[in-house]
């Protein structure tokens, strides 16, 4: 047990507490803010990017989704539960709580969530406690924190941030409203043309503004009492019980909408899409060049090795700015879980396994990317070749498909899914999330998975990544690339690849590939040899060459 959770516990006895939920979030509710440590990380030892700890008075449950089950397992010494698997955190504690007080930190948790939770646990008689004590702050006593900002180039954007400010006016005009709180700092980064200059993987501004509809800028916590009596837009989903409340006695007039500029930014104009193609260009140049780098080392390099020559690739390019998130690296069994990377502890040799799962990407100046490959090492097994094919087929049918504008993604989700179902097995995350400009690398929307709702029009950017996970079996395959939604006729959208990396025929079992299935990869290596081979070297093409030349046949 740490320091800090035995700290906990024993505020929570002296408090009248029964338990505390923790998050990996923030004020900004991202998980990303510099000042605030990783809470769930320092308490629970997991190092995931999701996940929610409850605290109790003697130890403690750690809920996590299917990502993330089994790294939680070997990091934290809590009850893992899967999500939504085994139980919700709502059920588990309408089940084991009842009656009981429950702290929660009302600067992070959106009211939306708030009200939820006291729906859902109201039969238990559990209460739900926001921390007007301020434990949280003498728990996590966050940093001082100042940040430095540079100018984002409109050749990158293709619009000013007064033209930005002007479709933000357009849109409060048009529903009569008076404010709009931009809450999300991928928002305020994107609406001001400005990005960090810290190089990391958010490059955001950490920012709340106040945009009224003459189009004048304020921040928020300067002078949030300028929205007193006016209409303002505010999406609760991202609007903490704190904040919320500091509206409320400034008798700000709350509007819940979902913040206008998450549609605004989602939807790529012209200058962004060939920047974002050039980017990912590059990036298929340096993935490629990345695949002969392990074929001809794979006897003596290991996981973190993978991490560092890719950011070695990436730095050739005058435009590279930062890794867009860890790479992951997984050999073997770490591949099972969805989200592994490398440390110096789980540090293995690439060829102690068969399998080597690459989930990696980079911030470059003009847009950003996100790939995943899996490579075989050694010998694959036939139910590996049989995953592997099944996976390739999910994100063929998947790019290769048209939607209808507005029509849910779903219907894209479940071609991605079919053939690992067809079998009795299946993967349990997103199928594709979008993906920021110089921003976070997830952006939402848009999303492809069962439940959405919003769809899609053209100009969005997103990836496709169906994947297979076994734990048992001891390996684990994804497969991404970023598409591009772009409009065809009628209302209807294609898909349009923008990234040429090969995928590896000696995982493929081609007996199990249609006609139709065959000539897509023939025709999407065909692209590889006319858009990135010319960029390799003699040596580089030989390496590379057994991986495509079977799709080449078509």
């Amino acid at each position: 047990m740490t320091a800090l959770l035995s700290k906990i516990q024993a505020d929570l006895i002296e408090n009248d507490l029964d338990g505390v939920l923790i998050l990996k979030s923030d004020p900004f509710l991202s998980g990303y803010y510099a000042p605030y440590k990783d809470r769930l990380k320092e308490v629970t030892s997991f190092s995931g990017s999701d996940g929610v700890a409850l605290v109790l008075k003697t130890g403690g449950v750690l809920f996590v989704d299917s990502r993330y089950t089994e790294q939680a397992k070997l990091q934290s010494s809590f009850k893992v539960l899967e999500v939504p698997k085994e139980t919700r955190l709502s059920l588990w504690i309408k089940e084991n709580m009842k009656g009981k007080k429950i702290l929660f930190d009302d600067k992070v948790h959106s009211v939306e969530w708030v009200h939820q939770m006291d729906v859902l646990l109201k039969e238990s008689n559990v209460a739900l406690v926001p921390d007007s004590n301020r434990l949280f702050d003498k728990w996590f006593a966050p940093q001082s924190f100042k940040q430095e900002l540079f100018d984002y180039d409109e050749k990158y954007t293709g619009l000013s941030s007064k033209e930005k400010i002007k479709k933000v006016q357009d849109y409060l005009n048009e529903n009569e409203l008076d404010a709009l709180l931009v809450l999300s700092p991928e928002n305020t980064a994107w609406l001001l043309n400005k990005r960090d200059v810290k190089k990391s993987e958010y490059p955001v501004v950490y920012q709340r503004l106040i945009v009224l509809k003459d189009g004048s800028l304020f921040d928020f916590e300067d002078h949030v009492s300028i929205l007193s009596g006016l209409k303002t837009a505010v999406d609760l989903k991202k609007a903490s019980l704190y904040l919320v409340e500091k509206l409320k006695n400034h008798q700000v007039q709350i509007q819940n909408k979902e913040e206008v500029i998450d549609e605004l930014k989602a939807v790529k104009n012209r200058v962004e899409i060939q920047n974002i193609e050039q980017a990912c260009l590059f990036e298929s140049l340096v993935v490629t060049k990345f695949l002969a780098f392990v074929e001809k080392n794979k006897g003596s390099i290991t996981e973190i090795d993978c991490d560092e020559k890719l950011k070695e690739l990436r730095s050739l390019s005058p435009l590279y700015f930062h890794d867009s998130f860890q790479t992951i690296a997984a050999s073997g069994p770490h591949a099972a879980q969805a989200h592994y990377a490398p440390t110096n502890e789980s540090n293995v040799q690439v060829a102690d396994y068969p399998i080597l799962l690459v989930d990696t990407g980079g911030h470059y100046l003009n847009g950003t990317t996100d790939m995943t490959r899996t490579i075989l090492i050694g010998s694959a097994t036939q139910l590996m070749k049989q995953r592997y094919t099944e996976v390739l087929k999910g994100h063929i049918a998947l790019a290769s498909s048209n939607l209808k504008e507005g029509e849910s993604t779903s219907l894209l989700d479940e071609k991605a899914h079919h053939y690992l179902r067809a079998s009795g097995v299946d993967y349990y995350h997103g199928t594709g999330h979008g993906i920021g400009m110089m921003l976070g690398v997830h952006e939402y929307p848009p999303a492809v998975y069962s439940k959405d709702e919003k769809g899609l029009v053209g100009g969005m950017l997103f990836s496709n990544e169906p994947a297979f996970y076994s734990v048992e079996e001891g390996f684990g395959i994804r497969l991404e690339n970023m598409l591009l939604s772009y409009e065809k006729e009628d209302g209807v959208l294609g898909f349009k690849n923008l990234l040429f990396i090969p995928f590896d025929e000696r995982f493929v079992d081609f007996n199990l590939l249609t006609n139709e299935e065959k000539e897509w990869l023939k025709s999407y290596h065909e692209e590889i040899l006319k858009k990135v081979f010319p960029s390799l070297s003699a040596e580089e093409k030989e390496l590379i060459m057994p991986l495509m030349s079977g799709f080449l046949k078509g």
